[in-house]
């Protein structure tokens, strides 16, 4: 299904710009962080403590989930098309041996954001731990270890048209941007049943100043007419204030209230940053979700990806730019 998804190159060398034909051209380069990072805390769903250490990887590598807790054979999986598992409540791969990661979206939002391509994601555990509930504790934690650029360009694509999916009353789309446009916009709409939440929309750009701004701090949120379905399923055992907002038919039950005004609607753009960045490339194209979620995300990335007259990479002669570079730097 996906035997035109380029793989990443191996290859190390020294940074330097791309040169095609005599011309000097900007491109995006692959990055990874400087120094391993270490956050640990409660799982949300499966309500266990688990340490996360992000590291380091070499260019080509891209971003890849190791279980300590599995066997060494299946142990590893990668973030990539073939990998993205449509599941209930969170965003999920998983490899062909049946080992998953789940809970992933806010350090893959994260990721999309600092523009990391290439990262070792090692935990002891089936889940990303869920921390504040939130990306604010990732992006500090990539500041803290800082993010380098590598010597190779970044792979990114493009829609040549486009891409809907929806179910019952729930919708989430991914439109091409025009040839005068550059950056990629996401805009959310929701609309509950609870007067602390009722209809909220929202529109930002996956820049990592409009991310830190308006986006990161904004928390996983339930309604409490939610919370015995989504007990009895065996989901959010991890679940607290701490980690969640929880809003009742009176308002906001978290003591210190809410980081905005209209932090659900925020949180739903956090999660669809991430859950875009979940097939390992950054899609250049604007993003547009009514009531939507993880189910749907994943579902959507699948029909992008199965459909290989729906996107081009944005720089279709990146394998000649490779040559050259290679070629300037003997």
């Amino acid at each position: 299904m996906l035997e035109h998804f380029r793989p990443f190159f191996f290859w190390a060398g020294i940074a330097n710009e791309l040169i095609l034909n005599g011309t000097e051209e900007s491109v995006t380069y692959q990055k990874t962080l400087a120094r391993p990072v270490r956050l640990a805390g409660q799982t949300l769903h499966a309500g266990v403590p688990v340490s996360c250490i992000l590291s380091p990887a070499p260019v080509g590598h891209g971003l890849v989930f190791r279980r300590l807790d599995a066997l060494a054979e299946v142990a590893d999986v990668p973030v990539c098309p073939e990998t993205i598992v449509i599941a209930p409540l969170c965003s999920r791969i998983a490899n062909e041996g049946g080992t998953s990661i789940s809970t992933l979206e806010h350090l893959m939002a994260a990721f999309r954001v600092f523009g990391v391509t290439n990262a070792l994601i090692t935990l002891d555990g089936p889940e990303v731990p869920i921390l504040d509930g939130s990306s604010q504790p990732w992006v500090r934690a990539l500041q803290e270890a800082t993010i380098i650029e590598q010597e190779l360009p970044a792979q990114v694509i493009k829609l040549t048209r486009q891409i809907s999916v929806s179910h019952e009353d729930s919708h989430a789309t991914l439109i091409p941007l025009t040839a005068e446009e550059d950056q990629e916009t996401f805009s959310a709409a929701i609309d509950f049943d609870v007067p602390s939440i009722g209809v909220q929309s929202f529109t930002t750009t996956p820049t990592l100043e409009a991310f830190e701004r308006d986006v990161a701090a904004s928390r996983s949120f339930v309604v409490t007419s939610q919370l015995p379905d989504l007990q009895a399923k065996g989901l959010i055992r991890g679940g607290s204030l701490t980690n969640a907002v929880v809003f009742d038919a009176n308002g906001v039950r978290n003591p210190e209230g809410l980081r905005f005004a209209d932090e659900p609607v925020r949180h739903k753009i956090l999660d669809a940053i991430g859950d875009m960045y979940l097939g390992g490339v950054e899609i250049m194209a604007h993003y547009r979700g009514n009531k939507a979620g993880h189910a749907l995300h994943a579902a959507l990335l699948r029909c992008l990806f199965a459909d290989g007259a729906a996107w081009h990479w944005a720089d279709e002669d990146l394998d000649t730019k490779v040559v050259a570079f290679r070629a300037s730097q003997r």
